[in-house]
């Protein structure tokens, strides 16, 4: 199902939904069905506004990155509160195309400019001249999924859509990435077979003490958090690739740095390891993680709704 299609049939789905909704019927099913065609409309809209009104461009990957950070979201004296983990992944994309500069494109700095400053032309720049068309030369750093990662290699040409709102801003990004990679669709198990390698445990950090996105104030993990960064290699990858698994602290109280240990990763997601025989009930036992309170919000939400309906019932009936 293309974009198109998907953002026309929530639309309609938020239309039926919002009829049913006026007329106070079915609206255990309405209200379900507006929440998801929105979200639909928010994560699917811009890619369908490049299937409608975008411009296909040759264009040429001149140089990707890749980047793995555990970060501290918050913290509470000397014990950290939370950790999210960061992995990122993008290219810088060349290419020709008509028309004034937009958002996240730009003529790429003159040769001669860089020699009288100092600066070395590199490889980049010798594989931008090479961007197909004879329009004006552009450059743009685009964010990419893991998947579309892997097929963005140096020298490699690709596609790009440009979608210019307005005629005012530009955005371009490859064919076969993500527009917002933080709002791609859940994948439900799709990433294939799960292959076991052997891996080499980089560093262990645990989290003892939680404090929830959605709330200030923080309490001790019931499970302890590890976050265990490891490194391996795979069959078809240049190098080593680097991932973190999420488990109980326990189920990893006799791994240090520069343990051997065996994991399987999936042919779709190769970044994102899980560790063989190791427990992961931190999720569902810490009271402090989002996900116990987003089930919490969620239950309360419809406990409100089904209380209002209550008392319209009743008073309609006095």
């Amino acid at each position: 199902m293309t974009a198109t299609v998907l953002v026309v049939s929530a639309f309609v789905v938020m239309l039926v939904g919002l009829g049913l909704l006026l007329a106070r019927r079915l609206w255990w099913v309405a209200l379900p069905g507006l929440i998801l065609g929105l979200l639909a409309v928010v994560a699917e809209g811009p890619r369908a506004a490049a299937e409608v009104w975008g411009i296909k461009v040759p264009g040429i990957v001149v140089a990707t990155q890749e980047s793995l950070r555990l970060e501290s979201v918050r913290s509470s004296g000397s014990r950290t509160s939370h950790y999210a983990v960061q992995h990122r992944y993008g290219a810088i994309v060349c290419y020709r195309a008509a028309g004034s500069p937009g958002l996240g494109a730009g003529a790429p700095i003159d040769t001669a400019i860089k020699i009288a400053i100092g600066e070395a032309e590199t490889a980049a720049d010798r594989l931008c001249k090479d961007a197909p068309g004879t329009e004006i030369l552009r450059q743009t750093e685009v964010r990419l999924d893991e998947a579309s990662h892997d097929a963005a290699v140096i020298g490699r040409p690709v596609t790009l859509v440009l979608l210019r709102p307005l005629g005012l801003l530009e955005w371009a990004w490859p064919v076969d990435a993500p527009l917002l990679p933080m709002l791609s669709l859940p994948r439900f198990g799709g990433d294939g077979a799960r292959r076991p390698v052997m891996a080499e445990v980089v560093s262990i950090q645990i989290d003892t003490y939680g404090r929830s996105l959605l709330i200030r104030r923080g309490a001790d993990f019931a499970v302890p958090v590890a976050y265990v960064r490891l490194r391996y290699t795979l069959p078809g990858h240049a190098g080593p690739l680097e991932g973190i698994d999420t488990v109980d602290a326990a189920s990893v109280a006799n791994l240090t740095a520069g343990s051997r240990v065996a994991v399987t990763v999936a042919g779709g997601t190769p970044r994102q390891p899980m560790l063989d025989q190791a427990s992961r009930g931190y999720w569902w036992r810490n009271p402090a993680s989002d996900l116990a309170i987003l089930a919490v919000f969620i239950l309360g939400v419809v406990a409100v709704v089904i209380f209002v309906r209550r008392r319209r019932r009743s008073r309609s009936s006095a």
